[in-house]
């Protein structure tokens, strides 16, 4: 269920999308249906002035027998041309015959006439229209009997009428029915992609894919480094908090470890957040740190934190900077900047130099924390996984692939480096907040 939560929050904008589009798509289609309509008009023949019981048996009999004549008189021309005249109709006797649909029912004299148009209300016209000169035409083609009256009389039960909420229900019902449609085709893709890319979402898929263990879960509000947006018990700190106790308890057990690199799975900002966050929080808790931006091929990190982007650790792996001349005091903490590697970041990084910095200046501070580039497909994240004492891996929740984390891992410890655990990060939009938001109320409610 945890997973199903988590991706619907990652692949909300294409089921929304696939909802809506169906929707539009579904209204559009019933606007280019042609909707008929139907309306009937009923109507009762008889054979006028039966006198005695006698009379009207045989006058029944008689109706019952001109019935099938009278039926076909209805799509005959002496009835319907008057109608198109009428009514102004833009079609022909035969046209409007193939709308008109006549049923006598057996053994009476009873004709129901139905008209299908584009139009209830032009529908329910028609058929009045038709029952209107159809009486006209009974008065003229009937026998006549005494004083030279028509024998049969038409007498009408019930008028058609017209009905307005049939095109209303078929708008809404083809909505509907797109929505439908359109939310199961996009639930189908999620379900292709997902099997295609298999990203890691849980806790679970990474114990799936490594033994490594997961040192703490980070939301992020859009692009905004959690710990710095103020309360200590906002979710994104929370997290940030729970690495930082985890990660000094793995650095003890192995007896005190110095220095701690931060390195993404491939390429992204969430490594540089987390490392920028994790900085923060350690400096706020008066340990004394030192921050080294070892991503030369971004070198970003700077501007993060407020400083100058060079010289840097790139200066001081070219043999043209002593640590003294780049170290900048910032946010509580020493930070070296990335510098300018102009294009020679991977034989930069590569230095006999960077090991031997890492060894001699994390002696001075109680830790040195670095973040560098991604593990794979560069060989960035390995070099410096190999110069630190252990290794933080990130991964972005709902992105990376677990194929590409279980590739880190052995990347970075094929390079003699040592992993202390994954950090899984998670990107929030708006919408995704307001989801995450939905479902802890949900959860408080039951509790």
């Amino acid at each position: 269920m945890e997973n199903l939560w988590d991706l619907v929050r990652a692949r909300w904008i294409l089921l929304v999308a696939g909802v809506l589009l169906g929707t539009i798509g579904g209204v559009m289609y019933a606007g280019t249906l042609v909707v008929e309509h139907r309306s009937t008009a009923v109507v009762y023949f008889a054979v006028d002035r039966a006198k005695t019981a006698s009379d009207y048996t045989a006058g029944s009999s008689f109706a019952q027998s001109v019935m099938p004549s009278f039926a076909q008189i209805v799509k005959s021309p002496v009835v319907l041309d008057p109608v198109i005249r009428e009514l102004d109709l833009q079609t022909t006797p035969s046209g409007l015959a193939g709308r008109i649909q006549v049923d006598v029912p057996s053994n009476t004299t009873v004709m129901n006439v139905t008209v299908t148009d584009t139009t209830s209300a032009g529908a329910a016209t028609t058929a009045n229209m038709v029952i209107r000169f159809l009486d006209d035409a009974v008065r003229t083609l009937s026998p006549r009997g005494d004083e030279d009256n028509p024998a049969m009389k038409m007498s009408s039960v019930s008028p058609a009428v017209a009905s307005g909420s049939q095109s209303a229900v078929g708008s809404l019902t083809f909505g509907l029915v797109g929505a439908v449609g359109g939310l199961v085709l996009a639930v189908a893709i999620v379900g292709i992609w997902e099997s295609l890319t298999r990203p890691v979402r849980s806790v679970s898929d990474v114990e799936f894919v490594t033994s490594m263990p997961v040192l703490a879960t980070i939301a992020f509000n859009g692009d905004r480094v959690a710990a710095s947006d103020g309360p200590r018990g906002s979710e994104g700190a929370v997290g940030t908090f729970v690495l930082r106790t985890n990660l000094m308890a793995a650095c003890e057990k192995r007896g005190g470890v110095k220095s701690v690199a931060v390195v993404p799975v491939t390429a992204n900002g969430d490594a540089r957040a987390v490392a920028v966050d994790l900085a923060t929080v350690m400096a706020r808790a008066r340990e004394r740190i030192l921050f080294v931006d070892a991503d030369l091929r971004s070198g970003s990190v700077a501007t993060m934190m407020d400083a100058e982007p060079a010289p840097g650790l790139a200066e001081i792996l070219r043999g043209t900077a002593k640590l003294g001349q780049v170290l900048q005091p910032t946010s509580g903490l020493d930070f070296v900047a990335a510098g300018k590697a102009d294009g020679d970041a991977a034989e930069l990084l590569a230095s006999s130099w960077l090991k031997p910095f890492f060894r001699v200046e994390s002696g001075r501070y109680k830790m040195l924390l670095t973040v560098g580039g991604a593990a794979i497909p560069v060989a960035d994240g390995a070099t410096l996984a190999a110069a630190a004492e252990v290794t933080v891996l990130v991964a972005r929740r709902g992105h990376t692939r677990r194929r590409d984390l279980a590739d880190a891992v052995d990347r970075l410890s094929g390079s003699r480096g040592i992993v202390a655990g994954i950090v899984l990060v998670e990107r929030r939009s708006g919408i995704s907040r307001v989801l995450s938001g939905t479902k802890s109320r949900i959860q408080d409610g039951r509790r």
